[in-house]
């Protein structure tokens, strides 16, 4: 009897969280015309070679105007004009989330997109909607000895705080990889997910949080992967388990000591490419911890703050349309301020005498 009259209560939460997610689904304002990503052990995910897509957004109010986009991959998985082309190698490596992937425009008018246009160096963009600044760097340390560059160009809103677990022991219930601390005074170490775990929680429905924004927008995302992200999320905070306390926030973390994670990784691959890091940090996120990179990375590391991003992106970009300046109803840059942005960093390739010549 005692189990019965337990068993309701749990019964009906159970209920009213599928119930609140099946919601979440019939409502969800954006879509996409299938997945173009696929499971990688390493990294979480990665987008799949040669795909074909788009991405949108409906305003189901109705207020507002939505956006479409088509989606391109080429043949190593790196967003493109066209799908199935090669990539191209000896130009300019961008790194980054949805931002540097250009959420919401087409290819053509994302920053790296218009940057190619105006000045005719070879592109390639290793980025996906809702990576951490881990996940981004680690493709770039993949592939910048095979994309052979002359400059690297990295972006950061802030999605170092995408990369952050917390806990007494060493996260082993993560479906990405993130930055832990061993202990409060330590530096932290890049934790990778166990061998197979991603690859075998896919196939069941489990996916990585922020994989709705690489065309993930099934039932399984909704009912699977969101409860069980709630409820891991849930015990790391309480203090029950180690990992993620948040997806897209540093929960619980001594944030600068995550900060300085993740400028230590893009020390070393600037170092591994051998090129210059052009780092785009409107945030104010680096300034203070540069000094503390190893002579021959923070030569490599060419940062602009906030003022020059203020002068050259932020401000004329308030003077364009509304359309033109940010995604309608969504909020990333539009081709207008992706054209201010790919200006700022040919200027700035330019003044470091990192500026490929066309081929």
């Amino acid at each position: 009897m005692w189990a019965i009259l337990l068993a309701i209560p749990a019964v009906a939460l159970v209920l009213m969280v599928l119930g609140y997610y099946a919601w979440a689904k019939t409502t969800y304002p954006a879509y996409a015309c299938g997945s173009f990503a696929k499971p990688d052990g390493e990294i979480g995910w990665v987008l799949r070679e040669n795909a074909s897509s788009c991405i949108g957004g409906r305003d189901v109010s109705g207020e507002t105007e939505g956006f479409h986009a088509e989606v391109f991959t080429d043949v190593n998985g790196f967003r493109s004009a066209r799908a199935g082309v090669e990539t191209q190698t000896g130009g300019v490596f961008f790194v980054g989330d949805s931002w540097t992937f250009g959420f919401g425009v087409e290819y053509e008018d994302s920053f790296p997109g218009r940057f190619e246009a105006l000045t005719d160096a070879p592109v390639a963009v290793a980025a996906s909607p809702a990576y951490s600044a881990l996940q981004a760097i680690l493709l770039g340390e993949r592939w910048v000895e095979r994309i052979e560059p002359k400059a690297l160009v990295y972006l950061d809103h802030g999605f170092w705080e995408r990369a952050a677990c917390r806990g007494s022991s060493r996260p082993t219930r993560i479906l990405k990889p993130c930055f832990w601390q061993p202990a409060p005074d330590a530096p932290a170490e890049t934790v990778a997910p166990p061998p197979g775990r991603v690859e075998t929680a896919w196939r069941w429905g489990n996916l990585p949080g922020g994989v709705l924004g690489v065309g993930e927008t099934g039932w399984d995302y909704f009912l699977i992967s969101r409860p069980l992200a709630q409820i891991q999320q849930l015990l790391v905070r309480i203090g029950l388990a180690s990992g993620f306390g948040h997806d897209f926030a540093a929960w619980g973390v001594d944030r600068d000591e995550m900060r300085r994670a993740t400028l230590a990784r893009l020390g070393g691959l600037a170092e591994k490419g051998g090129v210059p890091l052009l780092l785009l940090d409107p945030g104010e996120y680096y300034g203070d911890m540069l000094g503390e990179l190893p002579e021959a990375q923070r030569a490599l590391i060419h940062r602009v703050g906030a003022q020059p991003w203020s002068e050259e992106v932020s401000a004329p970009a308030n003077l364009l349309p509304p359309d033109q300046a940010r995604v309608p109803g969504d909020g990333h840059y539009g081709p207008g301020s992706n054209d201010l942005i790919a200006r700022l960093i040919a200027a700035e390739l330019t003044r470091i005498g990192a500026l490929p010549s066309a081929p």
